[in-house]
């Protein structure tokens, strides 16, 4: 019942080595110091070097990263990667290169892929050569290319060994096979949350499909593969639960998701070295190519065509399946997994075809309300296209076509072969700036580096999360996959540094250094909108930084001689080896002004029906419905006139304005408060300032689960309510909050 070991494996794994350094090119030529792209590729590169640095300094605190600070547990905000860093430990050690190391991990991860999948096609009776190109088609696909920097993401084989374990299990009852299983997943636990919950949920559903076609002789085993499961899942608990109390904490959860486009499953990365740019328009990340391969296709339908005839060899004396009932199988796994890759709607070719079957795991399995991107269901669903294509594959060489068959073997990888669009070079070692070493020895508490990217550009912050791996201070940048309202909010306010309110904020939370990087553009999401000529836009942004108080460089001389900050140390000239800068000053806070928070509103919130709710884009109806788990969404950068109104049927005294908000509430960087009036004229009673800032962060610092900004009107007589963009007000996600809550006294 086991698969031969052997030449065949190792010259499989030889072959898989060599296809690596083709699928990954440029990145796998210069290891070293090249990455995917700037952002998902870091923050991969940073949690390996984390893992690695506290594990064994401190495992008891692995939660308390030095990113994102002063949020608690950052690390419970994304996926942990733990197993594939600790494979990488040596790297780390030896070479102190966190980039090489996730390399070598991105190698180990696809190698283990692709092991993975000709060992469970071996054991299905596929030969040799067609098993070499099903775990070729598996690990090497063009959307697990894609994936390479969400390590956790491609760090999917230990759920096909586990596949293989289970069928044999359930085959035999052999209890060994039962505790492989759990032990494969507790491993796959281990490299990622992602895929213990895609795994877990695809060895039920094949668990359940024996259960249905042999009840007597499975349900005894099913019973004890859930004992196997229940004691991996006490194993993995001390690992889980930090993530649990941080959901429940934070109120973490996603609204129904978006999947992609049946067209993303013939869509190529942009540099297919075959086909080139082909099919939808695809991203870094959601919406990626899913390209599974016009030969593989072909194969895939002669394997399903052969078993619908009847045709075929012979299965092996040590298959663990006959194809008469593994490719039925396979096929349906395949065709059900992509389907819930499309996510909440099933779409082909931008037609909505109806509701997906995705929609009934968000709703009744525990889990999926914490999953953002469903369409990474694809990567197992070719785990199953993949086996098929095997038997395709041998199915050309039993017609006695063995040249046939070898050439597209070969072809059906090289299909999906696209150089890396994006690779970018990052420095390392002695190329690292001076700075970051600077800080390591210094006696700085937790720090800031300014100018801030802005929320456009927030996976740039990976850049700071690598390079404080050579220092380890905490810095309050970051990009995770949850992202925090009071990293948000903490980020406006820096933005302004070094105003009263930026330095009031920082001696709240105990930021008492700030790094300038001098030369690093200001306000980028303020000069994306600007129009005109160079001079024109020019003006134009010049005035808006002065307007919205971001301009860093013509503030600093006068704080410092106001006395509130202190040049510590400047690196300039080739020395320093600067990156995206001209100089990388340091200062120390030396003093904040007194800036106290706006107030509370007092009182209570009053709905009535009878209220009326428009906005200039999107449905504002969730504003007043009482329910924050549904909020107004406006998902495109602002532009300056959005607005959100509530007019009530006649005179109300309002107490003040409430905004309760979530996790993943955005709103502008600048608005204001304006009531009508009985002649139905629009007067301003509030804005959104430096101090209801620092009310926000102050409940954010006390609650970041249960924060709301609160606009006190004082008893007011008001008609209506409006929140109005205001100029120089920006937002890149848009606008999204669950309530706008009328208080009255």
């Amino acid at each position: 019942m086991s698969v031969k070991k052997g030449a065949p494996a190792g010259a499989a794994l030889v072959l898989y080595a060599m296809l690596a350094l083709a699928a990954f090119y440029p990145q796998s030529f210069r290891p070293s110091d090249t990455i995917a792209y700037v952002g998902d590729s870091l923050e991969s590169v940073y949690l390996v070097a984390w893992n690695v640095h506290q594990l064994f300094r401190s495992p008891g605190h692995l939660f308390d990263a030095n990113v994102l600070y002063p949020l608690p547990h950052p690390l419970t905000h994304t996926d942990h990667r733990l197993l594939p860093s600790i494979v990488v430990a040596p790297v780390v050690s030896v070479s102190a290169n966190p980039v090489l190391a996730y390399n070598v991990a991105v190698l180990l991860g696809s190698l283990l892929a692709a092991m993975a999948g000709w060992y469970v096609a071996r054991g299905l009776g596929i030969e040799p050569i067609g098993a070499w190109t099903a775990g070729a088609l598996y690990a090497f696909n063009t959307y697990q290319v894609n994936e390479a920097p969400r390590l956790n993401v491609i760090f999917h084989g230990f759920i096909a060994l586990a596949l293989g374990q289970l069928i044999l299990f359930l085959k035999t009852g052999d209890r060994r096979r039962a505790a492989a299983v759990a032990g494969l997943m507790l491993l796959q636990g281990l490299s990622s949350n992602y895929h213990l919950l895609y795994g877990s949920l695809l060895l039920a559903l094949v668990a359940a499909g024996a259960l249905l076609a042999r009840p007597r002789m499975v349900a005894p085993r099913v019973a004890v593969l859930a004992a196997a499961a229940l004691a991996a899942a006490l194993a993995l608990t001390p690992l889980l639960w930090p993530y649990i109390r941080a959901a429940r904490a934070q109120r973490l959860a996603r609204e129904l998701p978006e999947g992609i486009d049946l067209e993303h499953y013939l869509s190529t990365a942009p540099t297919n070295l075959i086909y080139g740019s082909m099919g939808a328009d695809v991203r870094r990340q959601q919406r990626g190519p899913h390209f599974v391969g016009l030969l593989a296709l072909g194969l895939a339908g002669l394997a399903v065509g052969a078993w619908l005839l009847g045709r075929g060899p012979a299965d092996p004396p040590t298959s663990w399946l006959p194809a008469r009932v593994w490719v039925p199988a396979a096929a349906a796994l395949a065709l059900l997994l992509a389907a819930l890759s499309l996510g909440r709607d099933v779409v082909a070719f931008g037609h909505r075809l109806g509701p997906g079957p995705y929609r009934l795991l968000y709703d009744w399995v525990p889990g999926f309300r914490l999953v953002r991107i469903p369409e990474r269901w694809g990567l197992l669903a070719m785990l199953f296209v993949a086996l098929l294509v095997g038997r395709g594959v041998m199915l050309l060489r039993a017609a006695r076509l063995p040249m046939v068959a070898a050439f597209l073997a070969v072809a059906v990888p090289l299909e999906h072969l696209s150089p890396i669009p994006y690779p970018e070079r990052v420095p390392v070692g002695r190329a690292v700036p001076a700075v970051y070493s600077w800080l390591g020895h210094d006696r700085a508490r937790a720090l800031a580096e300014l100018p801030i990217r802005g929320e456009g550009l927030v996976r740039e912050e990976t850049l700071e999360m690598y390079f404080s791996t050579y220092h380890w201070k905490p810095i309050i940048e970051g990009y995770t996959a949850y992202p925090s309202l009071l990293t948000r909010v903490l980020r406006r306010l820096a933005s302004q540094f070094p105003s009263g309110a930026s330095l009031q904020a920082f001696q709240r939370v105990g930021v008492d250094t700030v790094v300038v990087h001098q030369g690093r553009p200001l306000a980028p999401e303020l000069a994306m909108p600007l129009r005109g000529t160079p001079p024109e836009r020019e003006l134009a942004f010049a005035r808006l930084l002065r307007l919205t108080g971001q301009d860093l460089y013509a503030r600093l001389p006068s704080a410092i001689a106001d006395g509130l900050l202190r040049r510590e140390v400047r690196f300039t000239g080739p020395g320093a080896h600067l990156y995206e800068s001209d100089a990388d000053e340091v200062y120390r806070i030396v003093r904040a002004p007194w800036l106290a928070p706006a107030p509370f509103p007092a009182g209570h919130r009053l709905r009535d029906p009878a209220w009326r709710y428009r906005s200039k884009v999107g449905d504002p109806a969730p504003v007043g419905d009482g329910d924050l788990a549904t909020s107004y969404r406006l998902a495109r950068p602002l532009v300056g006139d959005e607005f959100i109104e509530v007019t009530f049927g006649g005179p109300l005294r309002v107490a003040g304005l409430v905004l309760p908000l979530r996790w993943d509430s955005v709103f502008p960087t600048r608005f204001r408060v304006a009531a009508r009036d009985r002649a139905g004229a629009w007067f301003e009673v509030a804005r959104f300032d430096d101090a209801h800032a620092l009310q926000l962060l102050d409940r954010l610092l006390v609650d970041p689960g249960s924060a709301a900004l609160g606009f006190d009107l004082g008893g007011r007589e008001a008609w209506g309510l409006v929140l109005l963009v205001e100029e120089g007000g920006t937002s890149f996600d848009g606008w999204s909050i669950p309530e706008i809550e009328v208080w009255v006294p």
